[in-house]
């Protein structure tokens, strides 16, 4: 059912005009991709046993080359997939994601008084949402961190061909467990989440709540982009197609019955705001409090 499900992407890629087969084959033959690896893998990090398991449509989960090499073009179908009413290119839904997320973060930063100086992006993967984040709050020092180096290769990679074309916002990336992150305590303004709640069973996303709220200045944000259980979408889902999402994604089930609102609550998180930022998708928003 997984292989299914990868080759019901590609085609909805390749239909769309992304190039997934081409796009792949390049980033296959980036010898570069591996050197970046071992100079950002932290080869003591132990990782979580949920981290092991098979999900997306990889054996090897994130630990996988072929998982990166897809990455990319794996995210501009979902996010064609998101806006196909509205008739616009790939570049642009991958755009419209990101701002929509940002724009609701901008907003709430704006209404809690905070100034963004310093911000951790969790689940970072290739580095999309660590470079729209750092272009939103420019003057930030802005950190990536993922338990992937396959995907911290590949955003290094894409961080150091953006800064030859033009100098931009500064980004660097972190190879560490969310729930543990290699941060000082009360060091940062914001944390950020994008997908990453869905991809860890509860108790992961507990232990990565309490390391949010430790590495938070008290008032400082937290912002949780992810599947809005209570859309449309979501609710009414047709069984087979619900099935077919669950074999790619074996925490589902807890995602989508966890009052992930009382769970920041629990964590130290207060002033929680819910903004649906599109059909799928939801932002939840917090403050740190002592």
């Amino acid at each position: 059912m997984r292989a299914g499900a990868r080759k019901t992407m590609i085609k909805t890629a390749e239909s769309s005009g992304i190039p997934w087969r081409q796009a792949v084959e390049e980033l296959r033959n980036t010898p570069e991709l591996e050197d970046f690896k071992s100079q950002i893998e932290d080869t003591t990090l132990q990782y979580p046993d949920y981290y092991h398991e098979k999900f997306h449509a990889y054996d090897g989960g994130n630990l996988d080359w072929e998982a990166t090499w897809e990455f990319e073009v794996a995210a501009a179908t979902t996010a064609m997939r998101i806006f196909k009413d509205d008739k616009i290119t790939s570049d642009a839904a991958s755009h419209a994601l990101r701002r929509s997320f940002l724009d609701a973060t901008e907003d709430y930063c704006e209404q809690q008084g905070v100034a963004v100086k310093s911000a951790v992006d969790v689940a970072c993967a290739a580095g999309l949402s660590t470079r729209s984040l750092a272009d939103r709050f420019p003057g930030a020092k802005v950190q990536g961190l993922d338990l992937s180096p396959h995907f911290l290769a590949l955003a290094e990679l894409r961080c150091r061909q953006a800064e030859a074309a033009s100098p931009a916002a500064s980004t660097s990336y972190l190879h560490a467990n969310a729930e543990a992150m290699p941060l000082d305590d009360r060091s940062q303004d914001m944390v950020a989440a994008s997908y990453l709640v869905h991809e860890m069973p509860v108790h992961g996303t507990k232990g990565f709540l309490r390391d949010a709220h430790r590495v938070l200045r008290p008032g400082g944000v937290i912002a949780i982009v992810d599947g809005d259980p209570w859309s449309e979408v979501h609710q009414k889902m047709p069984l087979p197609l619900a099935t077919l999402m669950k074999s790619t994604e074996p925490w589902a089930d807890e995602y989508f019955s966890l009052d992930l609102e009382a769970a920041m609550q629990e964590a130290g998180f207060g002033n929680i705001k819910y903004v649906p930022v599109n059909k799928r998708h939801r932002v939840l928003l917090g403050v740190s409090q002592c």
